[in-house]
């Protein structure tokens, strides 16, 4: 890599910086490699073998103390891994009224030898998105039942289409219902999901009629209350929840967790404080469930579901040693050559 060294001083010469914009980021973070790269962190994590800071949160107030939007910063250092990462991602959900993306962010990755920036991803929240679909993917996987075929969708936005394009990679599924608020966002959605795979898709009037009869349910909101509830759940039900990553986030409602025999948190401590785990504390019902690492389950130490006949639930709040392994993949595929031409693009 090139280095500055400013003109007539003695400032020791630094590596100059690659910056990325999300079309180039795109192009080199094949979605398969992704998942690997995910699969590994989540593992290392519970392994021990990442340094994590706790993640940063802010909430922005609107007019009024509305609630305008919400800022994440995440990073971590997977132990040996030649860069360590952070990474900032924002979610405005009025910009969708502006014709903006909801999602945005960057991330910074650094040389863990030296230090030293050594590449920018301008990426608008696609690192952010393409790891989620990865570790959701990646539970629901691990979790589900093996003949599930009817998979429930709340919350059709963005990063649901990331869920289901990881979960195809792994899965096969028959059938496809789906809801969303706005009806007209969510025919779209289905049009897009129909191209996805050779399923059968429809929209749902409402939640509980998406909910009832499926195998696998996902939940990709931001809400602050419960989108679904434990008795629209069939035996053997998994639900996959990634919404909730911050104080008073909610997607499950109480009697989901009090039904489901297995949480599998991808951090437990951290889903206690802000993930769906956050709430079964403060309705009394902490520890009436079997709590695992997701990392330990895709690892094998830990065999996860154990009967056809369980509702297992993965409580995803995004961990930055995830951020960090697809950043540093991300540098790995960019920094070999494959990043110049995209640079130049």
């Amino acid at each position: 890599m090139s280095t500055i060294t400013p003109a007539g001083s003695s400032v020791p010469a630094v590596p100059a910086v690659l910056v990325l914009n999300e079309a180039q980021v795109r192009r080199l973070l094949p979605q398969d490699r992704v998942l690997e790269a995910t699969r590994q962190a989540l593992i290392a994590h519970t392994a021990g073998a990442v340094s994590q800071p706790a993640p940063w949160h802010l909430e922005v107030t609107g007019p009024e103390g509305s609630r305008q939007g919400e800022v994440h910063v995440k990073g971590a250092h997977l132990h040996g891994a030649p860069h360590y990462a952070v990474k900032l991602a924002t979610g405005f959900y009025g910009n969708r009224a502006h014709g903006l993306p909801v999602s945005g962010g960057l991330s910074v990755v650094a040389d863990a030898a030296t230090g030293h920036p050594v590449l920018i991803a301008l990426d608008n929240g696609y690192l952010t998105d393409v790891r989620t679909g990865a570790a959701g993917a990646l539970a629901t996987h691990a979790l589900a039942r093996a003949d599930a075929r009817r998979v429930a969708l709340i919350g059709p936005g963005a990063q649901a289409e990331h869920q289901l394009r990881a979960l195809l990679r792994l899965r096969r599924p028959a059938e496809l219902v789906l809801h969303g608020r706005d009806r007209s966002r969510a025919e779209a959605f289905a049009d897009r999901a129909r191209a996805l795979h050779p399923w059968r898709v429809t929209v749902a009037a409402d939640a509980e009629k998406a909910v009832r009869g499926a195998d696998i349910v996902l939940t990709v909101t931001p809400s602050q209350q419960p989108v679904v509830h434990g008795e629209w759940l069939g035996p053997g039900t998994h639900i996959t929840a990634v919404g909730a990553d911050m104080e008073g986030k909610r997607e499950l409602d109480a009697s989901v967790l009090r039904r489901a025999v297995l949480v599998a948190a991808d951090d437990p401590d951290q889903c206690r404080r802000t993930g769906e785990l956050q709430h079964a504390a403060q309705a009394g019902i902490a520890g009436s469930q079997r709590i695992e690492a997701l990392g330990h389950i895709l690892a094998g130490r830990s065999p996860g579901r154990r009967s056809a006949t369980e509702i297992t639930v993965a409580d995803l709040t995004g961990l930055g040693a995830q951020d960090s392994a697809v950043a540093t993949l991300l540098a790995a595929q960019a920094l070999q050559g494959e990043g110049n031409q995209a640079a130049s693009d």
